[in-house]
């Protein structure tokens, strides 16, 4: 985490007085002391995993809000001796149940909103608010102002400076008085970013202020069930609000590799004749498998024509504009080790029939690792011309891909993104028919 100078021990105030003390905040004869005029982030930080863990001595303190390798690794072995199933993902509502149950009944320090990670400080936002909702239930408002300094490795520049402003207390409280809070702390003129850093499916009447605001949106689809991440993911492109999703930004590197693989023009004709994708998932949300799909599906102008269930098995039909049909499927694959993310791609195999003869025909397949590789490999695809690759798996916090959203200073919807919700809906919707 990058060092930050705090100008000041966060305070405690009173809501009515924080728009007032931030006004003078930045009052000084130096102009160049005024703040920095970039942009205004609001984080939806609930933390519950990290609440539990620390309400249930599982973990010391304090609570800061991030993801730490110790939660990770102590939610997964939990996972794992409380006889969960493997394919639990780490924020579950099953394994939060289970923490629920043996919650101490002690209070500790809160720190969450008072720090962040430095690929966010490195980006100057002039004010960071966090609404901090709290396990304790019928737990009044309290609010917290503090100004803060990156330190930059240049010595010479001036820092840039920003305040933060947190907002705690239950759910509730937030919903009641918080956000009453939040329109007196808006900066004209300033963008203003959202990242719901939570389930999509919880404190939806909160999460639709902010969305009835028109304010830029980061969310996560991997923490929310399909029907409603589709729904919001929908209502955005249409109202024509931008939306930013970090389950499609954990999609780059297939959707890289696999531009990659048919990148040399030789390699082209195959694009035309493939009659079959197979994508695996670690078992949950089939939603990021489902975003894949639709973008190779939009690029390649096929029509969506059926979906079926089979089990946890979903097989989605398509057809080319000559009415030749491509059968997609897409496989949950039970896994040793707790997902962090809920359902992400582990494999994908694409085959393209040129001929009857097998070996004309060519089998592509990616994996997150060489064993998922010869999984796929399964089946008699050997004897085809085969085409295989690892696909880099580095895992990034959440942090750092919402700094790269913020960094790219993306006003609106990709371009990419907006046609792959738009297949996404059509397929999801092809289920009620």
């Amino acid at each position: 985490m990058k060092p930050q100078l705090t100008l000041q021990t966060p305070l405690e105030l009173p809501h009515q007085e924080i728009s007032n003390y931030l006004n003078q905040l930045w009052i000084s004869e130096d102009e160049e002391s005024a703040g920095a005029n970039t942009f205004t982030l609001m984080v939806w930080q609930p933390a519950w995993l990290e609440q539990c863990l620390v309400k249930s001595g599982l973990i010391s303190g304090p609570i800061t809000g991030t993801l730490s390798p110790e939660i990770i690794k102590v939610a997964k072995k939990l996972i794992i001796d409380k006889g969960l199933s493997h394919t639990t993902s780490i924020y579950s509502e099953e394994l939060l149940t289970l923490l629920k149950e043996n919650l101490l009944n002690k209070d500790y320090e809160d720190l969450r909103g008072q720090f962040f990670e430095s690929s966010i400080s490195t980006l100057n936002p002039r004010r960071l608010i966090t609404l901090a909702p709290t396990l304790n239930k019928e737990s009044e408002i309290k609010t917290f102002v503090s100004a803060y300094c990156p330190l930059s490795e240049n010595t010479i520049t001036q820092p840039i400076c920003g305040d933060l402003v947190v907002i705690r207390g239950d759910s509730n409280s937030i919903n009641n008085k918080g956000l009453k809070i939040i329109d007196d702390l808006s900066i004209k003129d300033l963008p203003i970013w959202l990242w719901w850093n939570g389930s999509l499916d919880e404190s939806q009447e909160i999460f639709n202020f902010f969305t009835d605001q028109g304010i830029r949106l980061i969310i996560d689809t991997a923490n929310g069930s399909p029907k409603r991440c589709l729904k919001i993911l929908y209502q955005s492109i249409k109202s024509n609000k931008a939306i930013n999703d970090l389950n499609w930004v954990r999609l780059k590197s297939w959707r890289e590799s696999l531009a990659m693989i048919f990148d040399p023009p030789s390699r082209r004709p195959i694009l035309e004749h493939i009659s079959d994708i197979d994508i695996d998932i670690a078992e949950g949300n089939f939603l990021q498998a489902l975003l894949l799909i639709s973008w190779i599906s939009d690029k390649l102008e096929w029509v969506f024509s059926k979906i079926n269930k089979h089990g946890d098995l979903i097989k989605i039909e398509f057809k080319r504009k000559n009415g030749e049909k491509i059968l997609t499927c897409i496989n949950p694959v039970p896994l040793g080790n707790p997902s962090i993310h809920s359902g992400q791609v582990i494999g994908l195999r694409l085959i393209s029939k040129i001929s009857e003869v097998r070996k004309n025909n060519t089998c592509v397949i990616l994996g997150c690792e060489s064993v998922e590789c010869m999984r796929l490999e399964a089946g008699g695809m050997a004897d085809m011309q085969l085409i295989e690759q690892v696909v880099p798996n580095s895992f990034s916090s959440s942090e750092s891909d919402v700094s790269k959203l913020l960094g790219s200073s993306r006003g609106n919807t990709s371009p990419l993104f907006e046609n792959a919700i738009k297949v996404a809906v059509q397929i999801f919707n092809g289920f009620n028919k």
